[in-house]
């Protein structure tokens, strides 16, 4: 499957800004709605704007759950120079053994794939773990972004400074009516940090499920950070 059709199956939209677009997931009969606020921050955003070629993107992977040891692993983007020589032609290696995510290289890329490596992972562990259907998740949380995400400013901290951030939050599976069949799992929630003053424009993406009650730790947390380079 190409690089186009991996952002097609999230986005929905036309992602010029991320990959060539080679056809939707679903064709519409009608004009299709323009994106939401959430989906523009993940997939139409220029989050490479500020990039340079050859060079690398590394973030760290850290999966707790409730009971079990930590699994801490890494994902590298591989920034080559595009077309003209504009940044970036991107090959990811993403994670090890069965959470690694094989996806073709992306060509003059503009917004950063590692979401879409981080969503496909989600979704394959969905399948994996739950025996759910991987159209299923990948639909609902698809459809989530556009409908049901929320958007707020936010800070973090980058070489030891404030700076401004997006935070997209979303709970694609709230309303799902198959909920009951995955119900371990369909109360996760999935949070985005993005920030124009970080390298690659994605600060941490994560997904929580939280506890049974409220102020309750989380069950299970997935997070992918950013690693800060050395000074």
């Amino acid at each position: 499957m190409t690089a186009a059709r991996h952002s097609a199956r999230w986005s929905g939209v036309l992602l010029a800004a991320a990959v060539p677009l080679a056809g939707a997931m679903d064709p519409p009969a009608t004009q299709p709605p323009p994106p939401s606020e959430a989906e523009r921050l993940l997939f139409v955003h220029d989050h490479l704007r500020a990039s340079r070629s050859p060079g690398s993107l590394g973030y760290r992977y850290v999966e707790e759950a409730e009971g079990q040891p930590d699994v801490n692993d890494r994902a590298v983007l591989t920034l080559a120079a595009g077309a003209r020589g504009r940044c970036c032609n991107i090959d990811g290696d993403y994670l090890s053994g069965a959470r690694a995510v094989k996806l073709p290289g992306i060509p003059d890329a503009r917004a950063n794939p590692v979401l879409l490596y981080f969503l496909e992972g989600e979704v394959r562990r969905l399948e994996r773990t739950t025996k759910g259907q991987a159209a299923h998740f990948r639909r609902r949380i698809r459809l989530a972004l556009a409908d049901a995400a929320t958007v707020s400013d936010g800070t973090i901290r980058w070489r030891g400074q404030s700076v401004p951030a997006r935070i997209v939050r979303v709970a694609p599976f709230a309303g799902d009516p198959y909920r009951e069949r995955f119900m371990g799992q369909a109360a996760t929630e999935y949070a985005f940090v993005l920030s124009d003053a970080v390298p690659g424009g994605v600060y941490q993406l994560s997904a929580t499920l939280p506890g049974p009650a409220a102020g309750a730790a989380a069950l299970a947390r997935r997070t992918l950070s950013l690693e800060e380079p050395p000074p």
